[in-house]
């Protein structure tokens, strides 16, 4: 789980509705006991029970907790970047398109959207993340490669772009990286592992500090709990504490460290004495899954008999209250004046004696239930929490909260940031005879509240829709498309779509055009014109200009003919295609004439032939090389596997071949007679997709670019 401190939320007052229904007053005296709805404050600002409408994990198949895929395990808000790891390949936006993202993703809390550019991935599962604040993020997992390069369990990436960072501890097995926190230039990682290795040091098992700069193992930290450790937090109270939970028994073999321990973070990493750890559920001292903390207390999310929400004093260790439910808790984060407590608990009684489905919202002073209630779906549903000033992040394997499909990853939006939606997206206009049809998209976040309806604005002028006039419609929240039929043949609209929710309507779409047109009947092409010869050795060159008259559908290829004689070229039998404005014939004998014709072609067939050329194979200077012909597939690593022909020489041997990538210069290689004619590129990065193109170049210089191909990463 991500485990780096919270942050305590400043107080607001709900912008809207109270959604205090339903509340009690607290009967009982000591936490322990408490099972009553406890009347909040009215200062305090609450999430509300349906999460934004937003992007989310895929694939998109229904959900499969019994083999977790995709299954959202960490969550970390950093800015307005949520940095979203667990075990996945893709992201999905409201509209259900989905893009490759492998276990690890970046959505904006702002907008709800992925960052497609955000190019980090991992071959297995993400477990755990913790920031520097500095723009880095530490991965923590049990996959053995990021973005295609070796990292055993542990990694760090940029935030914004992914990319990879240098430092490279390693996991040893058996076992995997459960939790990762930062303080103050260190990295702290726990799990089950054997121990966490630099190289040339290694820590001791189950807990490791490391330094965040260059990835060494601290050998002089050595708290020894002896079994796994799940959960780490940073201690709030100033006392550069480090809270640890897991499955051991005792660290350093300490008294009262079961389950839940302070250590320092500095020095040998001493047990703190004074810190005597309470039981968590009940009377039992049950396996710690997550921890959170605030200035006075340590938040605990357990398991046991049914499992439990816990709080202990952060000074003494004593049990304060435990909420105790029917399903292992997973994840705690304090949010806006509560601790939020997610898990596999579900129904009637389920925690605290009242009906919650897998999450639940308490009094963090005593533990007494708060009445947020949404209904998460799956059978185990939540396995991570976050936090930040204005929203609840919750992943897992859901794929819909409260009747809202969003899937494994999930905004809940404080009342008081609630907006109107955002514009919808993707949008598209289209005209025919008498009629514009208009497609959209969902917006990628609906504001925090659902959506109501959509608005359909029209000028016949360039930003000339008046959104303060009655829309041209209004329709449903599931309805994406619309035909303008009160067009004129001829005319140019211009469109744009707005979304709205119960705060109002959101901004407008991107515009989009379209003319209506009565029937167009598509013929074939004219003739293309300007057909002319060179003649350098070995091949013939033409060239031509494109058909005036396209026949209302674009050209999409030419044909080419040749005859030995003037007149008697077979127009039935093309010795070549092309789909640019030339061609070269190598396939001729030195001082041999030959006749030309040239041919157009679109959707509705081929057109007549030009006028005709021609020329004597062999009898002209040399020219630059031809056109190579270039493929391109997905190679392993993630590589690019690049392949092209051999192109005409232009009379003058080919001594190099240059490979573009992204419009720069990629590779020189030297040519030979045969070759080469393959180039493998193992710089392609995971999650993103380059272009390639390839030219040859003899003694008078540069051929033609091929055409380009484009190779994408998943």
């Amino acid at each position: 789980m991500a485990t780096s401190a919270p942050t305590r939320v400043p107080l607001r007052l709900p912008r809207r509705r109270a959604r205090l229904r339903g509340w009690a007053t607290v009967v009982a005296a000591t936490a322990l006991a408490a099972t009553s709805l406890l009347a909040l404050p009215p200062a305090w600002a609450q999430v509300v029970d349906q999460p934004a409408r937003t992007w989310g994990v895929g694939p998109a198949d229904p959900t499969s907790a019994s083999v977790g895929t995709p299954r959202v395990l960490a969550i970390l808000p950093v800015g307005d970047r949520i940095v979203v790891g667990g075990t996945f390949d893709s992201v999905i936006d409201p509209a259900g398109n989905q893009y490759p993202a492998k276990n690890l993703a970046v959505f904006s809390a702002s907008t709800g959207a992925a960052d497609l550019s955000f190019a980090g991935s991992t071959n297995n599962t993400v477990t755990s993340l913790a920031s520097d604040g500095q723009g880095t993020v530490f991965v923590g997992g049990t996959f053995g490669t990021v973005n295609g390069a070796t990292r055993k369990g542990l990694a760090a990436v940029d935030v914004v772009t992914g990319a990879l960072r240098p430092w490279a501890p390693s996991n040893v097995a058996p076992g995997q990286v459960d939790a990762l926190a930062y303080r103050d230039g260190a990295v702290y990682a726990g799990g089950n592992f054997a121990a966490i290795t630099d190289g040339s040091s290694s820590s001791k098992p189950f807990l490791a500090k490391v330094a965040a700069a260059t990835g060494s193992v601290d050998t002089t930290w050595v708290p020894a709990p002896n079994d796994r450790v799940r959960a780490l937090a940073v201690a709030n109270d100033g006392t550069g504490r480090l809270f640890i939970g897991g499955d051991f028994a005792s660290v350093s073999a300490k008294a009262s460290t079961n389950k839940i321990a302070a250590v320092a973070s500095t020095g040998a990493g001493a047990v703190d004495t004074t810190f005597r750890a309470g039981a968590t559920n009940s009377r039992s001292y049950a396996p710690v899954f997550d921890l959170t903390s605030d200035a006075t207390r340590v938040y605990a999310a357990v398991a046991g008999s049914g499992g439990a929400c816990a709080a202990l004093s952060a000074t003494t260790g004593a049990t304060l209250w435990s909420d105790h439910s029917n399903g292992n808790l997973q994840s705690v984060r304090l949010a806006g004046g509560l601790l939020y407590c997610a898990g596999h608990f579900s129904g009637t009684g389920s925690f605290l004696g009242q009906t919650r489905y897998k999450v639940a919202a308490v009094d963090p002073a005593t533990g007494a239930l708060n009445a947020f209630a949404p209904n998460v779906n799956s059978s185990q549903g939540p396995w991570a929490l976050a936090a930040d000033a204005t929203h609840v992040y919750m992943g897992g394997d859901f794929s819909s909260i409260s009747g809202v499909p969003q899937p494994h990853f999930a905004m809940f939006t404080d009342t008081a940031a609630q907006t109107p939606p955002l514009p919808p997206s993707s949008p598209t206009a289209a005209g025919s005879d008498g009629r514009v049809h208009l497609t959209w998209a969902p917006p990628s976040s609906d504001g925090g509240s659902m959506l109501l309806k959509y608005r359909v604005f029209r000028s016949t002028t360039p930003g000339g829709e008046n959104l303060t006039k009655t829309p041209l419609a209004t329709l449903s929240k599931t309805t994406f498309s619309f035909d303008d039929t009160t067009v004129t043949n001829g005319t140019t609209y211009y469109y744009v779509v707005l979304a709205t929710n119960a705060l109002g309507a959101g901004p407008a779409s991107t515009e989009v055009s379209a003319t209506p047109r009565g029937s167009v009947v598509v013929t074939p092409p004219g003739a293309p014109t300007g057909l002319a010869a060179t003649t350098p050795p070995g091949l013939v060159h033409l060239t031509w200009n494109a058909p005036v008259n396209t026949g209302g559908a674009p050209v999409t290829s030419y044909r080419v003919y040749r005859g030995l004689a003037p007149g008697q070229e077979d127009l039935g039998t093309p010795i070549g295609t092309s789909t640019t404005t030339s061609f070269d014939d190598a396939a001729v004998t030195s001082g041999t004439s030959y006749s030309y014709v040239v041919t157009a072609v679109n959707s509705a067939g081929q057109g007549p032939a030009s006028s005709e050329v021609t020329a004597t194979a062999g009898s002209g200077p040399a020219v630059p090389p031809g056109q190579p012909q270039l493929t391109g597939s997905l190679g392993p690593g993630p590589s690019a596997v690049l392949q092209w022909t051999i192109p005409s020489d232009g009379g003058s041997p080919i001594t190099k071949y240059v490979v573009i990538k992204d419009s720069v210069r990629l590779v020189t290689l030297s040519a030979t007679q045969g070759g080469p004619t393959s180039y493998t590129d193992t710089t392609l990065a995971r999650g993103t997709s380059s272009v390639y193109q390839v030219k040859a170049v003899n003694a008078v210089g540069s051929g033609p670019l091929s055409a380009k191909v484009t190779v994408t990463a998943p």
